[in-house]
C-alpha cells in the first residue's frame, strides 16, 4: 500500500552539516543530537553526480533497452533507454547520446547514468523531452495544489515538462516563472555546448552533491545550515543568491574540533556501517545489505522487563520501527527493504505495528510503498533509489573472503589519519609513526600530502609511515 499524503513539515528542524574533511565530502542533517541522515562523498565522486555529459554509446543491450555508454571515465556508464513515452528507438553503437551522471562508479561497475536529463532548481525542476507538468506530492493541501496547478498550466516555456517542489509552497506565479526561464536558459546553454563538442565531454557539472541535498530539503525541515570550509560556505551563499526560496539561517562552523568530530559524524558513520543496531530495552536490529534487497531482523534480546513475550513482541517491534526510520536514511538503504518483525499473536499488538510502519515512512521524502506484516511477520518496504547506499560507497568486497566486505584503503587511511589527528591534538610538534597494510599506508601518505596542515593533521615531516598492524605510536 502507499502511505498517506507526506506532512508539509517536520515538527522539529534539523541542523544540515556540510564539511571537506581530508578529501571527503561530508552532509548530514541532525535533529535533537542525532544524526539522522548522513552522505559522504570522495572529492571525486562529489564532482560527477548529477553532471551532463555526451557520451559515445558503446554497446547495446536490446532485449532489456540497456546502453553502455562513454563518458569519459575509466569505465563506461550504464543506463536503460526509458524516454518519455517510449516512442523514440534505442541509440546503436557509435551514436552520441547525452545523458546525467546519477551514481558513481561501485563495486567493479560504471556509473550509473539516465538519457532523461533533469536540470533542477529550488522551486521547479526542468524536464526537457517530456511534456508532463506536475505538483510534488508532499504539497498536502488541495487549494495549494489547485493554484500551482493553474500557475504551471501558463508558465514558459509551453511544451516543456515542469515539476513544482515542495519548496514552491505559497510563490507567486512571477517568481515561478522567473525560475522557469532560468532553468530553460540552462537547457539551451547546454544544448549549444552539445552541439559544438565532440563525445566524450563533460556539459555542464554546475549542480554537485551539496547542492542537490540541500534543495531535496527546503520543505521546513532544516532550521539552520551549518558549513566548514570557505569553499562549501561560498557555494552555499551562491546559492543562496540564486535560490528564490529563502534558504535557513547559514553559519560557519568555527569550533575547537573539526565538524566531523563536533557533530558526532565519525561516531555515525560507524553505526551505519555496522550490522547490528542497539534498541532500547536490550533487544537489536541486524541489517544485511545484499545486491538483491536489504534484509532487517528484529530480535528481542534481553527485555527482563516484560510482563511475557507477547509484550516483549510488540515493545521491541515499535522501538525497532522507530529507529528503522533512522537507519534507513543514516544509511540510504532503498530498492526492497524486507524487515522480518518478532511474531505477534494480538491483532491489536499487529495492527500497532502496521500503523507506526506507516507513519514513518510517510515522512520519507522519497517515493516508498509498504506492504502490510503477512502471516509470517513479514514487512516489504520499496523506497525509491538515489544516490549509493553508504556502504556500497566506503566498502569494497573482501580480498581474502571474497564473500563479505571490507573498508577500502582510502577510507581506512582517513580513519587512521583523523585518529593521528586527534592524538596530536595536545602535543604540537611531537613526532608520530602510522602503521597498516600497504595499499592503507600508501593511500595515507597521499591523502596527508594532499590535505596537509589544513585539515588539522601534524606537518608531513613529522609523520612516520609503516607497513605492519594497524596503529599509530609516537616515535
Amino acid at each position: 500500500m502507499r502511505p498517506p499524503d507526506r506532512p508539509d513539515r517536520v515538527a522539529a528542524p534539523r541542523t544540515l552539516v556540510a564539511a571537506h574533511d581530508l578529501g571527503e565530502l561530508w552532509l548530514a542533517t541532525i535533529e535533537g543530537g542525532r544524526v539522522m541522515e548522513l552522505a559522504v562523498y570522495p572529492a571525486a565522486a562529489a564532482r560527477w553526480v548529477g553532471a551532463i555529459v555526451k557520451g559515445r554509446v558503446t554497446r547495446s543491450v536490446p532485449g532489456v533497452s540497456a546502453l553502455f555508454v562513454d563518458v569519459g571515465f575509466e569505465r563506461d556508464a550504464f543506463t536503460v533507454w526509458d524516454p518519455p513515452g517510449g516512442e523514440r528507438e534505442p541509440p546503436a553503437s557509435g551514436d552520441e547520446l547525452m545523458v546525467q551522471i546519477v551514481r558513481e562508479a561501485d563495486r567493479g561497475k560504471g556509473a550509473r547514468a539516465t538519457p532523461n536529463v533533469t536540470i533542477a532548481g529550488w522551486s521547479l525542476v526542468l524536464v526537457p523531452g517530456s511534456t508532463h507538468r506536475g505538483v510534488s506530492r508532499r504539497i498536502g493541501e488541495a487549494e495549494e495544489r489547485d493554484r500551482l496547478r493553474a500557475i504551471l498550466e501558463r508558465l514558459e516555456p509551453q511544451g516543456t515538462g515542469l515539476i513544482v517542489r515542495t519548496a514552491a509552497r505559497g510563490l507567486d506565479e512571477q517568481v515561478l516563472q522567473a525560475e522557469a526561464t532560468r532553468l530553460a536558459d540552462r537547457w539551451r546553454r547546454i544544448e549549444r555546448r552539445a552541439a559544438a563538442v565532440s563525445a566524450p565531454a563533460v556539459l555542464e557539472q554546475e549542480d554537485g552533491p551539496l547542492l542537490a541535498f540541500l534543495r531535496d530539503r527546503l520543505d521546513g525541515s532544516i532550521g539552520e545550515i551549518v558549513v566548514e570550509g570557505e569553499g562549501l560556505l561560498a557555494a552555499v551563499e551562491r546559492a543562496a543568491a540564486e535560490s528564490v526560496v529563502p534558504l535557513p539561517p547559514r553559519r560557519r562552523h568555527t569550533g575547537p574540533l573539526p565538524a566531523v568530530e563536533a557533530f558526532g559524524l565519525e561516531r555515525a558513520l560507524d553505526e551505519a556501517l555496522a550490522r547490528e543496531v542497539r534498541l532500547p530495552g536490550g533487544g537489536r536490529l541486524v541489517i544485511d545489505e545484499t545486491e538483491a534487497f536489504v534484509a532487517v531482523d528484529i530480535n528481542s534480546g534481553r527485555d527482563t522487563g516484560a510482563v511475557d513475550l507477547e509484550q516483549t513482541a510488540v515493545r521491541t517491534n515499535l522501538a525497532a520501527v522507530a529507529e528503522l526510520e533512522r537507519q534507513i536514511g543514516l544509511r540510504n538503504l532503498s530498492g526492497l527493504i524486507v524487515v522480518d518483525f518478532i511474531d505477534m499473536r494480538d491483532p491489536d499488538h499487529r495492527r500497532a505495528v502496521n500503523d507506526a510502519l506507516e507513519r514513518v515512512l510517510a515522512k520519507d521524502r522519497l517515493k516508498t510503498r509498504f506492504t502490510r506484516l503477512s502471516e509470517f511477520s513479514l514487512a516489504e518496504v520499496t523506497r525509491q533509489r538515489r544516490g549509493l547506499p553508504l556502504a556500497a560507497r566506503l566498502t569494497e568486497p573482501c580480498p581474502h573472503c571474497e564473500s563479505g566486505r571490507t573498508l577500502r584503503p582510502e577510507v581506512q587511511a582517513r580513519r587512521l589519519l583523523r585518529e593521528l589527528r586527534r592524538q596530536a591534538r595536545p602535543v604540537p610538534g611531537a613526532r608520530f609513526v602510522l602503521s597498516g597494510p600497504q595499499r592503507v599506508i600508501e593511500a595515507a601518505q597521499e591523502i596527508a600530502r594532499e590535505e596537509g596542515e589544513a585539515s588539522g593533521l601534524p606537518a608531513i615531516s613529522s609523520i612516520g609511515f609503516a607497513v605492519g598492524p594497524p596503529g599509530i605510536e609516537r616515535a
